[in-house]
């Protein structure tokens, strides 16, 4: 399983650096040291932190859009 750095795992989540440590500070996502002394976080607990930690929109037919995007052409 890959192992991806705590930037790595930021921009798979969608989230800062900043958060990602965090949550590695308060004990949510589990990270060990690499072979360069680099905190790596496992594939296999990122993905599992990613499905617990993944929301449904209320209502999942509608489409979130910018307001530019609302405007019909005429």
């Amino acid at each position: 399983m890959p192992h991806f750095r705590i930037s790595e795992a930021a921009r798979l989540l969608g989230v800062s650096d900043d958060t990602v440590r965090r949550w590695v500070d308060a004990g949510t996502l589990p990270v060990r040291s690499d072979a360069s002394n680099r905190k790596v976080i496992d594939g296999a607990a990122l993905a599992e932190f990613a499905r617990e930690h993944a929301s449904v929109p209320a209502d999942p037919s509608v489409v979130q859009r910018s307001a530019r995007n609302r405007w019909s052409a005429s």
